[in-house]
C-alpha cells in the first residue's frame, strides 16, 4: 500500500495568510481594492481574491519607482493594497501624496528587513542584500536604501559561491565599502545565507572593514524547509505544490533534491503524472508559503488516484 506523508510544516505562512485576510475583509465587488503588483505568487489565490473584489493593477510589478498618473486615475474611486512582498519608500510616499487610501498588507518580516535597510543607509553603511535581483521583495527593500538625495546605497548579490563573490567584490567602483550591512531575501535558505556571509568574510580577510549581519530570514520559511528536508529523507519521491513564481516553493524543491530525493514542483493536481509514482512506496507532500490548503488536498486526492495500490 502506497503511503502519502505530509510535511509537518507547509502551506500558507503567517504573512500570506494575514495579507489575504486583510484584503478579503477590505474588498467588495462594488468597492474594489487595487493591488500594486501580483497579490501573491499563486494563481488560485489570485482568482479567489478577484472574485472577492481585489483587482491587480495592469502592467509590471512597480515596487521601487513612480506609480504614474495612470495608476492614480484608475484607483481614484478605490483603495490601493500593498502586497505581502512590500514596496519601496517612494511608492508609499507617492500613494499618500495622491490622496489614495492605502491597505498595507506587507509581511511584518519584510517590513523589518526594509527598516534595517533604511537604518543602515542613514548610519552610513552600504547595504548588501543576498537575494534574487528580480524578486519583488528584494526590489522593494532596495527602494528603502536611498539617501536624502535619492542615491541608492545598496547592492544585490545573487549567489553565495566564492567565484561569484570574488567578481562581485572586485567590481565595486572605488573598491569594496568599509562598512557593510548584510541581509538576505526572507525566503532564502539558512545554509546558503551562512555560506554567503562566510565567503564574503573570507574574501575580505586581509581588508580593514566592518560587517554587520542581520538575519532577515523568515522563520516560517526556514521551518518549512527543515520539515521538507526531514520528510524527503523518509520517502521515495516528493511533490512540492506552489506557484511557478514562488521563490520559497522553488527552494523547497531544491531542499528535497539536496537530500537525494526525486522531487516535482507543480501548481495544480492536473500536472501530476502516474509515471512519477511507479515502483514507489512512500510519497512526500509539501507546499509553498502561498499555497492554500484546498490546493494541497486536491493534489493528495489526485495522487491517490494515480499511485499504484
Amino acid at each position: 500500500m502506497v503511503q502519502i506523508l505530509r510535511a509537518s510544516e507547509m502551506g500558507f505562512c503567517m504573512g500570506v495568510r494575514r495579507a489575504v485576510q486583510i484584503m478579503e475583509s477590505e474588498a467588495t465587488p462594488g468597492a474594489p481594492v487595487y493591488s500594486v503588483g501580483e497579490i501573491v505568487h499563486n494563481p488560485f489565490v489570485v482568482e479567489r481574491l478577484e472574485r472577492a473584489g481585489v483587482l491587480q493593477l495592469p502592467g509590471p510589478d512597480e515596487v521601487e519607482g513612480d506609480i504614474g498618473a495612470e495608476t492614480a486615475r484608475r484607483v481614484q474611486q478605490g483603495r490601493v493594497a500593498i502586497t505581502a512582498h512590500g514596496v519601496g519608500e517612494r511608492v508609499v510616499r507617492q500613494l499618500r501624496e495622491s490622496g489614495l487610501e492605502i491597505v498595507d498588507t506587507t509581511c511584518p518580516i519584510v517590513t523589518r528587513a526594509q527598516r534595517y535597510g533604511q537604518k543602515f543607509v542613514r548610519e552610513g553603511w552600504h547595504v548588501v542584500i543576498f537575494g534574487d535581483p528580480g524578486h519583488k521583495e528584494v526590489r522593494g527593500i532596495m527602494g528603502w536604501t536611498h539617501d536624502r538625495s535619492g542615491v541608492s546605497h545598496a547592492s544585490i548579490a545573487e549567489s553565495a559561491e566564492l567565484e561569484y563573490l570574488r567578481r562581485f567584490v572586485a567590481d565595486f567602483p572605488g573598491g569594496f565599502p568599509g562598512k557593510v550591512g548584510v541581509m538576505a531575501q526572507t525566503t532564502h535558505k539558512m545554509e546558503d545565507f551562512a555560506r554567503f556571509v562566510a565567503n564574503l568574510m573570507l574574501l575580505q580577510r586581509d581588508g580593514n572593514f566592518e560587517l554587520h549581519v542581520v538575519n532577515t530570514l523568515c522563520h516560517a520559511t526556514t521551518g518549512q524547509q527543515e520539515a521538507a528536508a526531514m520528510l524527503a529523507r523518509q520517502v521515495d519521491v516528493m511533490v512540492v505544490v506552489g506557484g511557478r513564481k514562488s521563490a520559497n516553493t522553488r527552494h523547497l524543491r531544491e531542499v528535497c533534491e539536496e537530500q537525494g530525493t526525486r522531487a516535482y514542483h507543480i501548481e495544480s493536481a492536473g500536472e501530476l503524472e502516474a509515471s512519477w509514482f511507479a515502483g514507489v512506496e512512500r510519497i512526500g507532500l509539501t507546499a509553498g508559503a502561498s499555497t492554500p490548503d484546498d490546493s494541497v488536498d486536491r493534489v493528495e486526492a489526485r495522487i491517490r488516484e494515480l499511485a499504484p495500490g
